[in-house]
C-alpha cells in the first residue's frame, strides 16, 4: 500500500505541468480574492478616490467653498460638469455619480435651513454608490454643519450685542472659527456628523436609469457568467487542434490541396459559430425563464454578441498555438480564464480591486463583453456608446488571431 502511493507521488511529481496546477492555481486565486477584498493590498483612501462629478448651480461663496474642501479630501475627487451632461453621462456608465448644488445653497447656510444638494449616481452601479455615500455624507456634514453653525452662532451674537467694538466682534469670530476646525479623527468625525446631522437635514440619494425596472444583478449573472462559460468551452475547442495533431488527423489533412492555416480559421470559425448559438440561446433562457427585459436595440445587442464570440474563438485557438500539447493547453487554458474572469468583472465587482487591477481589466476579453451588455440590455445604449466595447473586442480577437497563425506552423503544422 505505501509502496503504490509512493508510485504514484513519484509519478504526479515528474509532471510539471499537473504540479504547477495543483497548486500554482489556487495561489494565483487566493492572491487576486486577497487583493480584491482587502488581504495584501489594503488600499487608503487616498489610493482609491471616489471620482465622481460636481455641478454647481448656486455658484456662491458658501457652495465654492465647500466644494473645495471637498475636493481636497484623499477619498474624493470631483470633476466639475453641467448638470444636463452629468446626468446623461452617469446614465450611460461614464461616471459612478454626480453631486447637485442646487440654487439657494448659499443662503440654506446662512439661515441653517436644509440645504439643497442632492447625489445621482448610475442604478446600474447601486452597490459601489453605496461605498461612497459614507464618505461624502459624513464629510457633507461636517463641512456644511460646520458653517450653519458658525453663522447661527454670529448672528445671535450680533443681534443680542449690537453696539459691540468691530475688532472685538473680529477675535469673538476668529476664536468661534477656531471651535469648528476639520475634526482629523474619524470618530470624532462621525461625532460630529451626528451631533450636527438634524441640524443640517440629510443628502437627498437618486439613481438615474433610463428605465426604473432595470434588473442590473442579472444582467450581471448573465454577461459574466456567459462570458465565462464561453471561453472555457472555445478554449477545449482549440486545444482540440492538438488532440488531432496527435492523432494524425492533422497530418492528412495537410495533405490536402489548401492553405494550411485555412485549418487553423475553420476551427476558428466553428468556435465562433457555436459561440454565437450558444450565447444566443443562454440570453433567451434569460430572457423567457429568469425575465430579463431588453432595454435596448436588438441589432447591438447581436452585433455584441458576434464580436465577444469571435474574440472569445480567438483566444481558444490562439491557447492552442502556444501550447504543446492538448493537457498543457487545458491547463493553461484554466489558469488564464480564472484569471481573467476575477479581473474582468466576471467574479468579482471592479470597483472591489486595487487600481492596478482595475487597469488589468481592460485587456481581458470579460471587461469589454460585459460593459458592452450593461449598456445594450439595460441603458439603451446607441452604436456610439457600444463603439469601444465593440472596437476593443475586435482589436484583441484580431491580435489573438495574427498571434496564432504566426505560431500555428511552428506548434501545429511543422510538428504534424
Amino acid at each position: 500500500m505505501i509502496k503504490i502511493a509512493l508510485k504514484d507521488i513519484r509519478i504526479f511529481l515528474r509532471d510539471i505541468k499537473g504540479l504547477l496546477l495543483t497548486f500554482l492555481l489556487p495561489i494565483v486565486l487566493i492572491t487576486l480574492f486577497g487583493l480584491a477584498f482587502g488581504g495584501l493590498a489594503r488600499n487608503s483612501a487616498k489610493d482609491r478616490p471616489a471620482n465622481i462629478y460636481v455641478a454647481d448651480l448656486d455658484s456662491s461663496a458658501a457652495s465654492i467653498q465647500t466644494i473645495q474642501k471637498l475636493d481636497s479630501l484623499d477619498e474624493i475627487a470631483l470633476t466639475p460638469i453641467s448638470l444636463a451632461v452629468g446626468k446623461e453621462n452617469v446614465m450611460n456608465g461614464n461616471k459612478l455619480a454626480m453631486l447637485v448644488f442646487y440654487q439657494g445653497f448659499g443662503d440654506s447656510i446662512e439661515s441653517g435651513g436644509t440645504e439643497p444638494v442632492e447625489l445621482f449616481y448610475d442604478d446600474a452601479r447601486e452597490l459601489e454608490a453605496n461605498l461612497i455615500q459614507y464618505a461624502l455624507i459624513s464629510n457633507l456634514m461636517e463641512i456644511m454643519g460646520s458653517q450653519s453653525i458658525r453663522k447661527k452662532i454670529m448672528k445671535s451674537v450680533n443681534q443680542r450685542f449690537p453696539d459691540i467694538d468691530s475688532s472685538i466682534m473680529a477675535n469673538i469670530e476668529d476664536e468661534i472659527a477656531l471651535q469648528f476646525t476639520p475634526v482629523s479623527n474619524k470618530e470624532d468625525t462621525l461625532s460630529a456628523t451626528t451631533t450636527i446631522g438634524s441640524q443640517i437635514g440629510s443628502l437627498k440619494v437618486s439613481p438615474l436609469a433610463r428605465k426604473k425596472s432595470i434588473d442590473w444583478a442579472l444582467i450581471q449573472s448573465f454577461a459574466g457568467t456567459a462570458v465565462m462559460m464561453l471561453l472555457f468551452g472555445v478554449a477545449a475547442i482549440g486545444s482540440s487542434l492538438l488532440g488531432e495533431r496527435d492523432e494524425g488527423t492533422l497530418k492528412r489533412l495537410l495533405y490536402a490541396p489548401m492553405n494550411p492555416l485555412q485549418i487553423l480559421f475553420g476551427k476558428m470559425l466553428y468556435s465562433m459559430l457555436l459561440a454565437t448559438i450558444q450565447l444566443i440561446v443562454m440570453l433567451a433562457f434569460t430572457v423567457w425563464v429568469l425575465g430579463l427585459e431588453i432595454n435596448g436595440n436588438l441589432f447591438y445587442v447581436f452585433l455584441l454578441i458576434i464580436t465577444t464570440a469571435y474574440a472569445c474563438a480567438s483566444f481558444g485557438v490562439f491557447i492552442a498555438s502556444i501550447s504543446g500539447s492538448r493537457k498543457q493547453a487545458e491547463s493553461l487554458a484554466t489558469i488564464v480564464i480564472l484569471i481573467m474572469s476575477a479581473i474582468g468583472g466576471s467574479m468579482i465587482p471592479l470597483f472591489f480591486m486595487p487600481a492596478f487591477m482595475r487597469k488589468m481589466a481592460v485587456v481581458t476579453i470579460n471587461y469589454w463583453s460585459i460593459q458592452g451588455f450593461f449598456d445594450t440590455l439595460g441603458r439603451n445604449a446607441g452604436f456610439m456608446d457600444i463603439a469601444l466595447s465593440i472596437a476593443m473586442l475586435l482589436l484583441i480577437g484580431t491580435a489573438m488571431t495574427v498571434v496564432s497563425a504566426f505560431l500555428f506552423r511552428k506548434h501545429i503544422y511543422k510538428v504534424a
